[in-house]
């Protein structure tokens, strides 16, 4: 059975508040998962300032500004979006805050332009100037995605905030 990684979540959440950082994040295909894991975490109400849910296209748009055409050119689970949904989601906080904003393909699409293969995730990382994407690719039941996709979100994040806060 897979769960989740709670030594690296723990470690991120210690690297988080050793920093005096805050957290803000936006999940598409996660739909809050990924907040409900920074939940587990004891010491999140530190640093944890909450998720913007945009698991529909308007929320995308009405409320991180994600141009209506970079969803139509290049669909909501994609590098582009992911990135466009940084920016806005960056624009809600301020000083000392990591941003991560992520999307994907649990589920078939109905979207007929969408053509990557389920699985295929998108996610990113904003700490004032700097930022990373990464695309990854899971397998398994939408729990497994969801699942896999986060511990690997979270391995990624703390070593990437070793990388750019030193």
């Amino acid at each position: 059975m897979r769960q989740i990684h709670t030594k690296i979540l723990d470690d991120c959440g210690q690297f988080l508040r050793s920093n005096g950082l805050k957290l803000l994040c936006a999940e598409s295909m996660t739909a809050g998962y990924l907040s409900s894991i920074w939940a587990l975490e004891v010491h999140s109400g530190d640093y944890f300032l909450g998720s913007l849910i945009c698991y529909d296209d308007s929320m995308k748009t009405q409320f991180l500004v994600v141009p209506q055409q970079k969803i139509e050119k290049y669909c909501a689970e994609s590098a582009v979006v992911t990135l466009r949904m940084l920016d806005g989601l960056s624009k809600l906080a301020k000083l000392n805050t990591v941003f991560i904003s992520i999307t994907g393909l649990a589920f078939e699409s109905s979207n007929p332009q969408q053509t990557r293969p389920i699985g295929t995730v998108y996610y990113a990382f904003q700490y004032q100037q700097q930022k990373k994407i990464f695309k990854r690719q899971f397998g398994g039941e939408a729990s497994d995605i969801l699942i896999d996709c986060c511990n690997n979100l979270l391995k990624d994040l703390y070593d990437w905030l070793q990388e750019c806060i030193k």
